[in-house]
């Protein structure tokens, strides 16, 4: 039934194609008649005494001509465009037709977990992409001896982050003594004459 059905359309759509192409070639040919015609008529109208009434009716006819053309033409691409559309309708309605069946076979989707990535060491700077500081536990459930040590730990990773900061401050000072050493300097802009 489908194949039939697609066959069909393909059908369709090869003799309407057919049929616009030997419409456009019609089409193409009035018009080559038509300024044809003009050319003729411009060297006709040179040979009269009074040139410009001749060559304005010459362009008038022309101009006519080739809005009729253009109205066929116009007409022709907008019943291509529909032929396409429709074309496109019927091919869509064809593959969302089984799908209602396909998706009542399928379970249903698992609830959606979200897992928690372990953050790298703070002493290893490459690992550490984000620049966003760790979050910090909230103080007010914090008794006496775990403060102390909450602030243990938050002073190690102060001191960690500040060498991790005196560490890429190292790197781009040899960095840049390394550029100067090989010699790299920048040559100005060349001015240019006024």
């Amino acid at each position: 039934m489908k194949s039939g059905l697609v066959t069909l359309m393909l059908v369709c759509v090869a003799l309407g194609g057919a049929l616009a192409d030997s419409e456009h070639d019609r089409i193409g040919a009035e018009r080559a008649a038509a300024n044809a015609k003009l050319a003729a008529q411009q060297r006709e109208c040179a040979t009269r005494f009074i040139v410009a009434a001749c060559l304005d009716d010459a362009r008038t006819e022309h101009r006519d001509a080739s809005k009729r053309l253009r109205q066929q033409e116009l007409q022709r691409d907008e019943a291509k465009r529909r032929a396409a559309a429709e074309g496109r309708r019927k091919a869509i309605a064809e593959k969302a037709q089984p799908a209602p069946a396909r998706a009542s076979d399928v379970a249903p989707d698992a609830p959606k977990v979200r897992m928690r990535r372990e953050r790298p060491a703070a002493s290893d700077p490459a690992a550490r992409l984000d620049d966003s500081p760790t979050p910090r536990a909230p103080r007010d459930d914090v008794s006496g001896s775990s403060r102390s040590a909450v602030e243990q730990r938050e002073q190690q990773q102060f001191e960690a982050r500040q060498r991790e900061a005196q560490a890429h401050r190292d790197a781009v000072a040899q960095r840049n003594a390394l550029q100067a050493a090989r010699g790299k300097v920048a040559s100005p802009l060349p001015s240019t004459p006024r």
